[in-house]
């Protein structure tokens, strides 16, 4: 991560201690589903778009020891597909519907986002309904898109000099914490990992209690 990627959460926090109170005033509503998942509702009624989106409380900071990279690439993973929607119908559905979408891991969270109409809220709710519950994942799937992780961590990090000098300073300041190892994970380590390793992640993760379901948009909290 870069320093500007970390300084603008940081500088997001001082606007927003700076924006007078009744510029903030947003009506969230926040509950939890029955099954444990967490929901923020942020009413935004100037358009009928909603963005869409499911936030894990798991990311390379929950890796077991010598899985480095395993969260990161469950991210890409998640986008292989169920046996209701097979590898690579969940992006070609959401641009088929005019929508946008992706995902991010972070040291301590996993997300991923869909931009899309009001009217299209249902299907992408289906969708991540889906894969949160039964992605199936091959060799034929995993070693491919691993290969593809290796190729990012080359441009990103080994290749940029402002990118080796990030993990260097997060290795030397966290020598004995999990923060000290990057999100993309180590080239050794990334190079290991096996279908297997992020089946165990996704297991172990990948469920509602251990979710966060953010819908900001034209809704209200009962459409939600």
């Amino acid at each position: 991560m870069s320093l500007f990627k970390r300084l603008v959460p940081f500088a997001a926090v001082l606007l927003a201690a700076a924006t007078p109170a009744r510029a903030l005033d947003i009506d969230v509503t926040t509950f939890k589903l029955d099954n444990g998942m967490e929901v923020v509702v942020i009413p935004d009624h100037r358009a009928p778009v909603v963005t869409h989106m499911v936030w894990y409380k798991a990311g390379a900071a929950d890796e077991a020891q010598g899985k480095a990279g395993v969260a990161h690439l469950l991210e890409h993973l998640m986008f292989k597909g169920t046996p209701k929607h097979p590898d690579g119908s969940f992006s070609r559905i959401v641009r088929a519907n005019g929508g946008e979408e992706n995902a991010f891991t972070t040291q301590d969270y996993t997300g991923y986002f869909q931009k899309v109409m009001k009217d299209r809220l249902p299907l992408v709710m289906e969708l991540e309904a889906d894969r949160m519950q039964n992605l199936e994942l091959t060799d034929e799937t995993v070693l491919p898109e691993r290969s593809v992780v290796l190729e990012e961590r080359r441009e990103r990090t080994d290749n940029e000099p402002s990118g080796l000098l990030s993990e260097q300073l997060d290795a030397a300041m966290f020598t004995a914490h999990p923060y000290g190892k990057p999100v993309i994970g180590w080239m050794p380590q990334v190079s290991q990992l096996t279908r297997q390793d992020a089946m165990d992640f996704y297991a172990q993760h990948y469920e509602p209690e251990n979710a966060i379901l953010i819908v900001a948009g034209d809704v209200t909290p009962d459409e939600v």
